[in-house]
């Protein structure tokens, strides 16, 4: 697929596998892929959003941009070649900062939102502890040719949610509460992003069957056992399936046909 930006055209593909582990894992990146989002402070029963937050108290899941150039044909990044990237990435479209390109995707892929899961509220009376949020992103390289552009786009798929016990201010409470929902220490509620525009379905489809065929590659010949790939590749095909459904929805929306309830 192709958009444009401030008039230049862009095409859009997927990217390697090497190339976008190596971007996710660039510290400005990891940032937005694992952060704290909430603490709990049992003693004085309150808690408190650790980042930004909505008017509503919902996390904003926003866009990523990242203008990685590795070194060589390695993974590690060139600080100075991706420096120079991002400013003719800029220049070209006449802005000032990431801020405004990640302002004009925000209008084409729309900004999700989400709510803090209440799965850990239990915890509240008996230990204080820290909620992190997880983010899948789907990475899709933006190039134009001619022009020598290039930038790489991460967008929200999927977020997790992971607790971290801080302090135990009731250990019998703890203990009790343990062994009654013992689910709670590895607790980790999952939630795939919802596809509000044309354009952010495309894109993560784009990426996630680029990354479900590399995964069902390196799957090949591996006993059960030995395949860490079958989860990703499991919630992949659910995030397919949720985009799948949004763009049917979509086109029974603009012909005027009533949406059918399925289970």
């Amino acid at each position: 697929m192709k958009i444009k930006l401030n008039g230049i055209e862009f095409e859009v593909t997927a990217v390697e596998p090497a190339l976008r582990e190596a971007i996710l894992g660039d510290p400005v990146i990891a940032k937005a892929v694992w952060r704290d989002v909430y603490a709990w402070d049992a003693a004085a029963q309150e808690g408190k959003n650790t980042g930004p937050v909505t008017q509503n108290g919902a996390i904003p899941l926003a866009n990523g941009l990242s203008f990685f150039v590795p070194k060589g044909e390695g993974a590690e990044k060139n600080e100075s070649a991706s420096r120079t990237s991002g400013e003719r990435f800029l220049k070209a479209l006449n802005v000032k900062s990431t801020i405004d390109v990640l302002k004009a995707m925000a209008r084409l892929l729309g900004m999700p939102q989400k709510i803090l899961p209440k799965e850990f509220d239990p915890l509240r009376p008996v230990a204080s502890f820290t909620v992190k949020m997880h983010v899948e992103h789907s990475v899709l390289r933006l190039r134009n040719a001619s022009r020598n552009l290039q930038a790489y786009l991460l967008v929200p798929g999927q977020i997790g949610f992971h607790h971290e016990i801080t302090a135990i201010h009731d250990q019998a409470g703890y203990d009790a509460l343990i062994a009654e929902k013992p689910e709670l220490k590895t607790l980790t509620p999952l939630f795939l992003v919802p596809a509000r525009t044309k354009a952010n379905r495309e894109m993560r489809a784009t990426a996630l069957m680029a990354q479900t065929r590399d995964l069902a590659e390196q799957a090949k010949g591996k006993s059960v056992e030995e395949l860490p790939e079958a989860l990703r590749i499991g919630r992949n095909q659910a995030e397919l399936r949720m985009l799948a459904q949004a763009a049917n929805q979509a086109r029974q929306g603009q012909t005027g046909a009533k949406p059918r309830a399925t289970a």
